[in-house]
């Protein structure tokens, strides 16, 4: 994952704990609850969260789309700064790939998943 959280940096700037986009034109961008290294780290698929939550000052409740919810041990204020950050993230990415389709001439075969 270092090439991927290389390309974070490039694209956004953002070297800590940062989000990565496993496949940007279907959507798919995860952002980890603490550093990488950290053998509790959660890596959460941004676009599947439908709401954080605070739990107590040290968990975290996290729901998704399909019903499920966890949580999870990180502050609110992470969870909320990885969410914000993860679409800071997103935006910027999307908006490089489709300035890149449209200068090279390629037809897109389909929208970014966002």
């Amino acid at each position: 994952m270092g090439g991927r959280q290389e390309g974070t940096k490039g694209v956004c700037g953002i070297t800590h704990k940062a989000p990565i986009a496993i496949d940007p034109h279907s959507g798919m961008f995860f952002f980890p609850t603490t550093s990488p290294q950290n053998k509790n780290c959660i890596w959460i698929a941004h676009s599947h969260v439908s709401k954080v939550q605070t739990k107590d000052q040290t968990y975290t409740t996290v729901l998704f789309k399909n019903g499920q919810v966890i949580d999870v041990p990180a502050s609110y204020g992470t969870m909320l700064n990885q969410m914000q950050r993860t679409a800071h993230f997103r935006y910027n990415l999307t908006e490089r790939l489709q300035y890149s389709w449209a200068s090279s001439g390629n037809e897109k075969v389909a929208e970014p998943f966002i």
